[in-house]
């Protein structure tokens, strides 16, 4: 699958199905109206329920969801996990972005992230860089920690980390102490021009 953007006139020609899971009507018929402005084949549905039984009768290229769907993140996270397993890559939107999420995002395999209210460009974007990039966020993080200068080690140190583990666990887990971990992230922070773990996550991930 392959997007393509039309840099002149500053409009976006697509081809693809595009599934928009989100339980607020205005959003979500926002978001297929103007993907099919973009030339995409688009439906909405607005739980995980007909999400997943829509995904059971059509091929979609790819899926657009709401974390939240409902009152909890829950049903988004294990929809989102399901597609994944499906292997149907899926951008994530949320209005109530924060630390625990993007964690969670990461882990549950979302390869884009955007936090609304956003702009129809910054998801047709996204859109364009996944059917050209399928491996999603994890090359992101790759691609960061090089562009950095880690080393091996200090790359090891900083996967676990984004995938939420504290430093006594990532001590835990490599054989080492909780002052060595506290040592190999100072210098990770030192390198990657970061304060704290939540601006490490959100030099990272797209947003």
């Amino acid at each position: 699958m392959i997007a393509q953007k039309i840099v002149e006139s500053k409009h976006w020609e697509l081809k693809g199905r595009v599934l928009v899971v989100e339980d607020n009507e205005i959003t979500g018929k926002w978001i297929v109206r103007k993907l099919r402005n973009c030339g995409l084949e688009s439906e909405w549905v607005v739980n995980s329920a007909d999400a997943l039984e829509e995904l059971s009768l059509k091929k979609y290229h790819a899926v657009v969801s709401d974390i939240y769907l409902g009152e909890s993140m829950n049903d988004g996270l294990e929809f989102i996990s399901r597609c994944k397993e499906l292997d149907i890559p899926v951008i994530a939107i949320t209005a109530k972005a924060d630390l625990r999420m993007a964690k969670d995002c990461l882990n549950s395999g979302v390869h884009r992230f955007l936090e609304k209210p956003f702009e129809m460009d910054q998801l047709i974007q996204s859109l364009t860089e996944v059917w050209e990039n399928p491996r999603g966020l994890s090359i992101l993080v790759e691609r960061y920690l090089e562009a950095n200068g880690l080393t091996e080690t200090e790359r090891k140190i900083s996967r676990l980390c984004l995938k939420g583990l504290s430093n006594r666990e990532i001590a835990a887990v490599n054989g080492n102490t909780e002052k060595t971990v506290k040592f190999h992230m100072t210098v990770i922070y030192d390198k990657c021009s970061v304060g704290s773990r939540g601006e490490f996550f959100n030099s990272i991930l797209p947003t």
